[in-house]
Formats: C-alpha cells, structure tokens, sequence
C-alpha cells in the first residue's frame, strides 16, 4: 500500500505539471517543475521510514545533488538539440543517457567532498549561475508554445508511474546507501525527466527546451526547500512541517516568478527602444 500511495501521488503531480506545460506555457511548466515535487515526496517517505534525523544528514550532499540536476538538464539540452537522428525516439533516448551521465559524474564528485550547509551552497551557486549564462547563449530555446496534441491516457499514466518507480526506488534503498547518496538521490529530477522524455518524443525541439530553460531559473526553489527542511523538520515534526515547508517553497517560487518576470519585461523594453533609436 505503501508503494501505491507513492505512484499515485506521483501521477497527478507529473500529470498536472505535463498539462500545464503543453497547454500553457512552456516556461511555465519549467519554473513549476522548480517546486518540490519529487524531491518533496523523496524526503518525506524517507523520513517517515528512516527518520528526520537521518535525512537532515545528507541535506548538504541534496543541496549539492541539485547542481546535478542542473547539470542533468544541461547535457539533455545539449544533446538533445543537436537532432543527431532522424527519429524522435533516438533522439529521446540519448538525450536521456546525456543527462543521467552528467548527473551522476558529478554526484560521484560531490558525494566524495566533506560538505556542510555553506560550501553545498557554494557549489549550487557557481553552477546555477554557469547555468543560467550557458543557456542563455543556445539560441531558441526562450521560445514558448502549446501544444496542439492531446497525450493519450496511457502516456499520462507512464509519465506518473516513472516518477513513482524512481521514487519508490530512492526511498527504498535509502537506509542502504547511507545519508549522502539518499540526499543527493532526492535531488534527482524526477518529475521533470518523465515530462522531458514525453515532450521530446512527441515535439521534438518544440517544448522541451523552453521547460529546461524555466527550471534552469527555479532550481534554486529545491535550495531553499532543503534548507527549510534542516531548520523547520527537527523542531515542527514531518506533518506540520511540510505544510511550513511547502508554504515557503510555493511562496519563493511566486515572488521569484513575479521578479524574472518583471526583469524579462523590462529587458524586452530596452531592446525594443534600442531597437527603435536604431531605425
């Protein structure tokens, strides 16, 4: 029962987020995609099987670990665009090596390093920030777009069920590989894979990058999820404080939407002003 509450839960967050990205925004569903979705469910279950105590050990290394996914995004972006194949499916499928390549190198380098909350910080921060720079030089990929195709039921629920799988995977093995690897392991992204997978395989370079783009930007949502968790779970419990945890995430994510949209409007007004003077 334990392992379909996980599946289930997990299939209508991936299917709310896979809606909102084909049908109204691609960098939409990406800053959504910042929220911790997996990440939230990973170090719940996990706390509710192991305990607080155990998981608030790895938040460095999960804290780390979300460098990885930024990272993880990257090398699918990379690859992705290149459109080495002809088929979607092949093009989809090393894509996706790519990123779990790029993730896991570097997990393997941050799982070695003695962190704590500061230098954890430290590397999320110098990645985020190579990141944003990196993907803001890959032509196109600002472009928004919906998505005439309505995924069938059965794509809808695989894209659930992944999230699920990996999930149940993660918690499962938690107290077996000890708090590191379960911290950077939470990091995982798994609620944006499965949409990422779903979306190349059906558009092609259509909406894909546009998502990746927006979590490139919200990522840093995940950061301050897992610092919330080390300073609000030891002293609220797991219920009350998720529902803390939960709060703040959410209410980061809308303020910092707010902000990246107020500094893209302004930006759009200067380059068509110059655009202007120009003529």
């Amino acid at each position: 029962m334990d392992i379909l509450s996980k599946i289930l839960v997990s299939i209508v967050i991936v299917l709310l987020l896979a809606e909102i990205t084909k049908r109204v925004n691609p960098l939409l569903g990406g800053i959504l995609a910042g929220l911790p979705l997996g990440a939230g469910l990973s170090v719940y279950f996990v706390s509710a099987s192991a305990g607080i105590e155990f998981v608030t050990k790895g938040i460095p290394w999960a804290i780390a670990g979300v460098a990885s996914s930024i990272l993880f995004c990257l090398g699918y972006l990379m690859t992705g665009k290149s459109e080495r194949f002809k088929s979607n499916l092949l093009n989809t499928l090393v894509s996706s090596l790519s990123g779990i390549c790029s993730f896991f190198i570097f997990a393997l380098i941050i799982r070695q390093l003695q962190l704590n909350i500061w230098t954890a910080c430290a590397i999320f921060i110098f990645i985020y920030l190579i990141n944003i720079f990196a993907v803001n030089k890959i032509p196109g990929i600002k472009k928004g777009g919906t998505s005439s195709k309505a995924s069938s039921f059965a794509i809808l629920l695989l894209r659930g069920a992944v999230v699920g799988i990996i999930i149940t995977i993660i918690t499962g093995i938690a107290t077996l590989v000890g708090a590191r690897w379960t911290g950077i392991l939470s990091s995982f992204p798994s609620t944006l894979f499965p949409l990422l997978l779903v979306l190349q395989y059906e558009e092609g370079n259509k909406l894909y990058p546009g998502v990746i783009y927006g979590f490139s930007y919200s990522a840093i949502t995940l950061v301050i999820f897992y610092i919330s968790c080390l300073l609000l779970l030891p002293r609220l419990g797991l219920n009350l404080g998720f529902i803390a945890i939960y709060a703040i995430s959410f209410l980061f994510i809308y303020f910092f939407n707010r902000l990246l949209n107020s500094v893209r409007s302004k930006s759009n007004a200067d380059k068509a002003q110059n655009d202007l003077c120009a003529k």
